[in-house]
Formats: structure tokens, sequence, C-alpha cells
């Protein structure tokens, strides 16, 4: 009988042990990402969570922020555009990109792809689930490029690109014009038909600008490329995936975030956590 309830006491050691080795290893599988060394690639030399390169380790960052290294250059796959890394800020939480098609100082290159913020779902709607970046409007500004059968006269945000002699092929006619400022359909030339749409690292601005800007400098905008936030991804960490609360930057400068629950107003005038 002692032997037995030794026998049993000494299996129940061994199970807690062999529990307790299993916690470990899966908590530390988990810490992975967010524990794995740096990565580098060219002029990136600190890419660390939530982002990872693409042969890191599978447990290292989140596969929705995966960068390539592409020729020494980082690059990020966007809707179906690859973009050129400058730098991420692991502080407010962005990444700045530029289109590889821009070649700096080189007023003859334009931008590769079409893009601007209504390509993102979170424009319209800042709920989880959507994009994992989000646009940020006070450091971006849309550039449009148009071909116009006839010159614009009438209107000095339409900015000519003749200085630059842009084309789009060897066969193309008109004027080519950019415009780095908001353009609503009512100010859409008839003669003139949109060609590209582009972002660029400027204040967004829903009116047009006391000064229209040359050529030259539009193109200097779509060098210094533009910013993208991830903070989406910062706050499903910092609230623990809670979808019932929301979550900002309370301070700016830090970095800090700040997670609180969403209240909803009931029909009968009490406050509620949203869906409960």
């Amino acid at each position: 009988m002692e032997s037995a309830v030794c026998f049993l006491q000494t299996t129940v050691v061994i199970l807690i042990l062999a529990y307790h080795h299993q916690t470990c290893e899966a908590t530390n599988s988990n810490n992975n990402q967010t524990n794995c060394p740096p990565s580098s690639c060219g002029k990136i030399r600190n890419i660390k969570h939530p982002f990872r390169l693409k042969n890191d380790p599978a447990t290292c960052g989140d596969p929705r922020y995966e960068l390539s290294c592409e020729n020494n250059i980082t690059t990020l796959s966007l809707f179906s555009g690859k973009f050129y890394v400058r730098s991420i800020n692991y502080n407010n939480y962005s990444i700045s990109l530029v289109d590889p098609g821009i070649e700096e100082g080189n007023c003859l290159s334009i931008p590769r792809y079409f893009l601007s913020a209504t390509n993102f779902s979170g424009y319209y709607n800042n709920s989880y689930g959507g994009d994992p970046y989000e646009v940020l409007r006070s450091t971006s500004r849309y550039v449009i490029y148009l071909n116009c059968s006839k010159p614009v006269k009438d209107d000095p945000d339409y900015v000519d690109t003749a200085p630059c002699r842009v084309n789009w092929d060897s066969n193309s006619t008109g004027h080519v014009y950019a415009i780095a400022s908001y353009l609503s359909a009512q100010r859409l030339n008839i003669d003139c038909r949109v060609k590209l749409v582009a972002m660029s690292a400027a204040p967004y601005s829903y009116q047009s600008d006391p000064q229209p800007y040359s050529y030259q400098e539009i193109h200097e905008m779509l060098s210094n490329g533009f910013e993208l936030s991830w903070t989406i991804r910062a706050c499903e960490d910092f609230c623990d995936f809670r979808p019932q609360h929301s979550c900002n930057i309370s301070n700016p400068t830090t970095g800090a975030l700040e997670c609180q629950p969403n209240f909803c107003y009931s029909p009968l005038g009490y406050y509620n956590i949203c869906g409960k």
C-alpha cells in the first residue's frame, strides 16, 4: 500500500513537471514573435515585430507585415504593386514608402502604380479586421496626372509637366499635367482624362493651395514618398485583440497607446460597452 502511494505521488510530480515544461515551451514559442533578433536589408537595419523579412523564421513577426529584400532593397507588396521602404518608425507606428518608378532628381520619371487613400478600407471604416495599414491623412497628398487634348489655361492647379517632357509612351499625344491637390469632378477639365493617381508625403488639403507648386516641387514630393500607419497592429497587441475597445495614440511624442471600451447609447438612456 505504501509503495503504491509513493508510486502515485511520483507519477503526479512527473505529470506536473511535464505540464509545466509544455507550458513554458508554448509561452516561449509565442514570445518568439516579439523576441526575434532584428533583421536588415540594405538601408533598413532594424526590421522587427510586427514586421518580418520573407525568409525569417515562421515564428517571427506577423505575416501581414512581411517585407522582401530584393537587390538589397527592402520592399513592401501593397495591393498590385511593390513599393520601396524608406524607413520604419516604431515610435509613431508608421512606415514610409516610395513608388519604384520615381527616381530622385530625375523629373522624367513617373510613378509606376495607381494608388490613393480610397484603396484602403480604413479610409471609410476604422474597425479592426480590414487592411493592415491606414493612410496618414495629415501627411499625405494626392498627385494626379492628367492627359489633356488641349492646353489648360484657366486653372493654376493644372501644372504643366512639359519642362520634364513627361509622356506615357512614344505614341502619346496631348498635354500632360499634374495636380498636387484635391480634384473634384466639377473641376475636371472636359478635355482631360485622369491617367494616374499617386500618393506623396505632403499635407493633404481639400482646398487649392494659395500658391501652386511647380512640377519640380511636385516630383520632389513624390521622391519623398508617403507614409502609412500600422497603429492597427500595435493596438491589437496593446488592447489584447479586444474588439469592443477603441485604441489611439495618447501621446504622439512617446507613442504611448490608450485602450478604452467603446460605449454605446441605449434606448433607455444608459451607456454600455458596445455589443453587451
